[in-house]
């Protein structure tokens, strides 16, 4: 390995990015350059050959590759300490993002399924269906308004995959409030089996999105 495939091999080396590995390529790269020069250098004195101007070839050209390596490698503790900055402080964001959403999911999650909850309980003395109705209604329309300004107000900043999951829980929670507002249980044969079925996709779908975020969080570990 001569000095310019030396340097062509670092340059690609630091192109790949690799944080982990990067550094122990490129000095194994450079303990393999200087190696060779140092057996050829002496192969020669041992043949009595080398010259005085082999010898300043050598250490001129030793010379110069030390001083591009020290430049490159002061380059790339720059660009991973960089990164490194740069990873810290988006996870920190993001973390805030999800405390921010998180608890308005969850007072979502309560007022959808306490539109129609399969163990609901008798009507107050004051109380009618109608105006129980409407106080649910209420309280989900809040819920959901909150929670789609958390998502909306804050997409630029998460990636697309949890948009994705957020947005599924917010349209299954608006479906459901949808059937609630229009459907009669007297006169809807299914209503409670809607009702249940609904409610586990719910569920199910905000334990998807709570893995998806945890995925999401777990990643910046191996950053």
């Amino acid at each position: 390995m001569n000095s310019t495939e030396l340097k062509q091999y670092v340059d690609a080396a630091i192109e790949q990015h690799d944080n982990l590995n990067l550094e122990y390529l490129i000095i194994a790269a450079i303990i393999m350059f200087f190696g060779g020069f140092l057996i050829a250098y002496i192969r020669e004195k041992g043949k009595n050959t080398a010259t005085k101007e082999d010898v300043g070839r050598i250490t001129t050209e030793i010379e110069s590759s030390k001083s591009y390596f020290t430049e490159r490698m002061e380059h790339l503790r720059t660009d991973l300490s960089s990164r490194a900055h740069f990873g810290k402080v988006r996870y920190e964001r993001e973390m805030r993002i999800y405390e921010a959403i998180w608890p308005k999911l969850i007072e979502l999650r309560v007022a959808v399924l306490s539109l129609r909850p399969a163990m609901d309980r008798s009507l107050g003395p004051d109380e009618t269906a109608e105006s129980r109705k409407e106080q649910r209604s209420q309280r989900f329309a809040l819920a959901h308004d909150e929670f789609r300004k958390a998502m909306e107000h804050n997409r630029p900043f998460y990636p697309p995959e949890i948009w994705k999951e957020l947005l599924e829980v917010m349209n299954l929670c608006w479906g459901e409030a949808v059937y609630y507002g229009v459907f009669d249980p007297r006169q809807d044969r299914e209503y409670w089996t809607k009702a249940m079925d609904n409610a586990k996709a719910i569920n199910d779908q905000i334990d998807k999105t709570c893995e998806v975020i945890r995925s999401r969080l777990t990643a910046f570990d191996v950053a």
